[in-house]
Order: structure tokens, then C-alpha cells, then sequence
């Protein structure tokens, strides 16, 4: 196969061959390569100055805070299964450890949430892309929905329970309790964490190829919906699985209105078990429409804030429109 004559798609799945062998894939590693030279070698520099430090501390064998022995072999089987061996195991390391491990371990610097942010932009991006390279005729509105759906937090801790990863996470005492290896909201976190490593360590590439064999299960299947006619994508489909983001997003789409924006208003409660309060609002037929919900997280808060709304349009009987 050569650059002018690429592959048909429709003729098998999206793998991690794909990803090895199309023209977008060279071009992607090419610019990789120009990043790390350039503004991504600043960004590496910066972050093994303050955090590799930190990293030694974090997983020096210091009396009180090695994780259980079963967690260190979950570990294990979690690099196994990633199929990438990690030059810096120590970012993986860094990846699986909750903050409430940080909180209950004072003399532990750093925690998973720095690279949840960068792991959460990566896994977009790759997702973005595949779909990209599967649906060249895709419309930019489906293309969004696809992504979407490919990134929510259920798809996302559905995959980290297939990686083992809640089992490999170092959580404090109080996350263990309260049942924070089977959380989604946590799973999925993790798993942007560990895709978030996989950059740091590998660069774009890497993460790509991670990720791909991750999900590319789940894209085929979504893909597939799509160029069937079966990828719904009405709004009270989107709301009948809980994912009222999606479905807000979609009627307001539908009648031209503006993004729907999110704002934390408060977050209240104890430090171990925080609450948040966030409003979602447009602007509708020249009103702003607003709702609040609260949860134990931000996008728990969003999503509830997302459903209020929702339905309060759906009351005015615009959800069913289109």
C-alpha cells in the first residue's frame, strides 16, 4: 500500500495496524518528533526538575507508604496488559496513585491528578483522530457526538476495569471504604492518568498505540453503529442513558441556541467527602436558561446540572423537536 492508495475501511476494523500504516500516522509521529524537540522538550524539562524528585519519593520503599503487595502485583499485570514497557516505570507509578493516597501519606509529594489533565487531552485527541481517519465524510456535529461517547466517564471505566487498574491504584483508607476501586468517576480518571504517563514517557505515538489497543473495540463498534443508521442521536436517546450532556448538547444544537456553559457555584462539605454545586445555563430564544445540580464531583455536579436543564426544556416541549 502506498500514500496515494489508502486503505478501505469498511473492510475491517480499526486496529492498531491502522494506526502503524496510514499516511495521517506518519504525519502524526513527524510532528511528534518536531514537538519533542521543540516546545515539548521545554515541558520535559520542566517536569523532571520539581516531579522526578517527587517521583523517587513517591515510590521510595519509605516505611508506611508502600501499597499492599497485591497492589504492587495488580500493578504488574497492568503494564502487562497496557502492552507498552515503560522507560520511567515510575510515571505509572505516579499514574495509579489516587489523591487520597497523597492525603493519608503527607510525606508523598505528588498524586495522579496533573497527569489525569494531560491524559485527559490526549485520550481526546487520539479519539478524535481515529474517528477522523475512519469517517472521512463524517459531518463535524457526528463527529463531536462520537467523541463524546467514546470519552465519557462509563466508557472510559469500563475500559480501565478490563486494564485491572482499579485493582492497581493506591488509594488512602477512607477512597478504599467508600468502594473507590469499583468508582467510576475514579476508574476513568486512572485511566486518563495512564494514558497521560504513557505521553510523558513514550510522546504521541506511544499514547496513540495504548489507547488504540484500549479502545478500539469500542471505536469499531461505535463506527460501525454510525454507518449502519444505528447510532442514535436524537436527544432523548442520549438522556435515556444518563448522559444528559450529550443530550443537552444536542437540543440546543437542534434549535440553533448557544453552548450550554458550566460554573461551579460552591463546593461545600468535609475535605475527605467533598459536594459541589454547579449551574448549567444557555442562551435561548434571546433567555437565559440556567439549572443547578450538586454531586460528589464536578462532573458529577455538571451531569445533574445537565439534567435539570434538560428536562426543564423538555417540560416547554422542545427536546422531541428535529
Amino acid at each position: 500500500m502506498t500514500a496515494t492508495e489508502p486503505k478501505d475501511h469498511d473492510s475491517g476494523p480499526f486496529d492498531v495496524e491502522d494506526v502503524e500504516s496510514e499516511v495521517f500516522a506518519d504525519a502524526v509521529i513527524e510532528a511528534s518528533d518536531a514537538f519533542s524537540l521543540g516546545t515539548d522538550g521545554q515541558v520535559r524539562q520542566g517536569f523532571s526538575g520539581y516531579e522526578n524528585s517527587a517521583i523517587r519519593e513517591l515510590v521510595a520503599p519509605r516505611t508506611g507508604t508502600r501499597p499492599p503487595l497485591e497492589v504492587l502485583q495488580a500493578q504488574e499485570s497492568v503494564r502487562a496488559r497496557l502492552g507498552y514497557r515503560f522507560k520511567r516505570p515510575e510515571l505509572l507509578d505516579l499514574a495509579l496513585s489516587h489523591p487520597s493516597w497523597r492525603n493519608e501519606h503527607p510525606s508523598v509529594p505528588v498524586d495522579n491528578q496533573r497527569m489525569e489533565f494531560l491524559g485527559d487531552l490526549v485520550v481526546g485527541l487520539v479519539m478524535g483522530e481515529a474517528l477522523l481517519h475512519l469517517l472521512p465524510q463524517g459531518a463535524e456535529g457526528d463527529l463531536s457526538l462520537l467523541r463524546q461517547e467514546l470519552v465519557r466517564e462509563r466508557m472510559l471505566a469500563a475500559v480501565a476495569e478490563e486494564l485491572g487498574i482499579g485493582q492497581a491504584l493506591r488509594l488512602g483508607k477512607g477512597e478504599e471504604a467508600r468502594g473507590g476501586r469499583r468508582s467510576a468517576s475514579v476508574l476513568a480518571d486512572a485511566l486518563e492518568a495512564v494514558i497521560g504517563a504513557v505521553f510523558l514517557d513514550g510522546g504521541y505515538a506511544s499514547a496513540t498505540m495504548v489507547a488504540v489497543r484500549a479502545m478500539g473495540a469500542r471505536v469499531d463498534e461505535l463506527v460501525s453503529r454510525y454507518k449502519a443508521g444505528n447510532f442514535v442521536s436524537r436527544a432523548d436517546a442520549y438522556a435515556s442513558t444518563d448522559n444528559y450532556k450529550t443530550a443537552l448538547q444536542v437540543l440546543l444544537s437542534r434549535q440553533q441556541a448557544g453552548p450550554a456553559t458550566y460554573t461551579v457555584l460552591a463546593q461545600f462539605g468535609p475535605s475527605h467527602a467533598p459536594q459541589f454545586r454547579v449551574q448549567c445555563a444557555t442562551s435561548l430564544g434571546g433567555q437565559t436558561r440556567s439549572a443547578t445540580g450538586e454531586g460528589p464531583s464536578k462532573k458529577a455536579a455538571e451531569l445533574e446540572a445537565a439534567r435539570q436543564l434538560f428536562q426543564r426544556l423538555q417540560g416547554l416541549g422542545l427536546a422531541g423537536r428535529g
